[in-house]
């Protein structure tokens, strides 16, 4: 039960990385009306400059928790 709430929440940290990627997205779409402000594009940038690390805590955990459980628990409703 602990590696499957583990997983779970390996899961959220996977979405919650996608998600920084939202801003830039929106200013980028954005942009195509209007040029966006320095600051906006200097926040979204920020904001998806650490995601390696999001990346590598992934890794990490992914490699645990096959190593734990003997599967892969990318998904874990499976």
């Amino acid at each position: 039960m602990a590696l499957k709430i583990i997983a779970w929440m390996n899961f959220t940290l996977a979405l919650a990385g996608l998600l920084k990627f939202l801003p830039i997205t929106y200013l980028f779409v954005l942009s195509a009306w209007r040029p966006p402000s320095d600051s906006d594009l200097i926040w979204s940038v920020d904001l998806i400059s650490d995601t390696y690390l999001i990346v590598l805590v992934w890794l990490a955990v992914a490699f645990g928790l096959k190593k734990a459980s003997g599967r892969a628990m990318i998904f874990p409703w499976r």
